[in-house]
């Protein structure tokens, strides 16, 4: 049985409950958060702090604990009171329950969910995976973790019924700007490392952002510059990152091979320091 927390209760998930008025299922007035855990430890939990909070006040939603230890709390509490060993904890804060009304209600309370997902099997995706471009039908907020996930989900269904696994963002001069559910990368020719800078066009992806650090830090330079859709088209090398699947090599486009169909050095590389990173983590 796996227990939730709602508004400060521990609860078994089959049981939970939030009401009809919630602002998060009327107007997707919220945000949420995604923390991997290994061996019921969470991995780069400060970064996913910093950015809920960010994510709250740029929504302007009071953050709703008692103070930011006992966010950690809650969530090292489910670890205890739950089976699962390696997963993921998604947090979700929306703005409320109030009558429906566009306007911020003065009087109500954020309603605070969160809940534990297994770690799925992803042995399959480890050679690599294809991906195709869409338009990006997107806000112009999208450095917001919000709730409101609906282009996405448009743009991964359309991926999967495609036989692809992502669908990465075109914007309106056809430059990249990212996955669905990831951020997006190439290499170039001269062996340059490439993908969107943070701005409102994407959103700052942990993962993406520890791995840019990490990589500078073994003198591994990734230039966070835009590239188009030609760049892509005649890159070496291309893979996404996200908090679930972490550096993830891809090796077709709109199901054309990129080079040789295979995982290119860089890439090896990229995976290889970041999964040090997480292990060390865990010591």
């Amino acid at each position: 049985m796996t227990i939730c927390y709602i508004n400060g209760k521990y609860m078994p998930k089959i049981e939970s409950k939030i009401s009809i008025e919630d602002r998060g299922l009327n107007f997707s007035d919220g945000i949420y958060e995604v923390i991997r855990f290994k061996n019921k430890k969470l991995l780069n939990y400060k970064d996913h702090q910093i950015r809920l909070e960010r994510s709250l006040h740029e929504i302007k939603i009071n953050f709703p604990f008692a103070s930011k230890k006992s966010v950690k709390i809650i969530i090292s509490n489910l670890l205890k009171i739950n089976s699962y060993e390696n997963g993921f904890v998604y947090l979700q804060i929306t703005r409320g329950t109030a009558t429906r009304n566009h306007l911020f209600p003065k009087f109500s309370k954020p309603n605070v969910i969160l809940s534990l997902y297994p770690e799925p099997n992803l042995s399959n995706l480890s050679k690599g995976v294809s991906i195709i471009l869409t338009d990006d039908m997107r806000w112009k907020r999208c450095d917001i973790k919000s709730v409101s996930l609906l282009p996405n989900v448009l743009g991964k269904q359309f991926a999967h019924e495609n036989g692809c696994y992502e669908s990465w963002q075109m914007d309106k001069e056809q430059y990249i700007t990212e996955g669905t559910t990831s951020n997006a990368f190439i290499v170039s020719g001269a062996g340059k490392i490439k993908t969107h800078p943070l701005n409102n066009k994407i959103l700052g992806g942990v993962t993406r952002n520890t791995l840019i650090r990490v990589a500078k830090k073994k003198k591994i330079r990734i230039e966070e510059k835009a590239f188009s859709l030609k760049e892509l088209i005649n890159c070496e090398e291309a893979f996404l990152t996200s908090t679930t699947v972490g550096v993830l090599p891809v090796t077709k486009i709109n199901n054309k091979k990129i080079k040789s169909g295979k995982i290119g050095n860089k890439t090896k590389i990229l995976i290889e320091i970041y999964n040090e990173f997480l292990k060390n983590q865990l010591i």
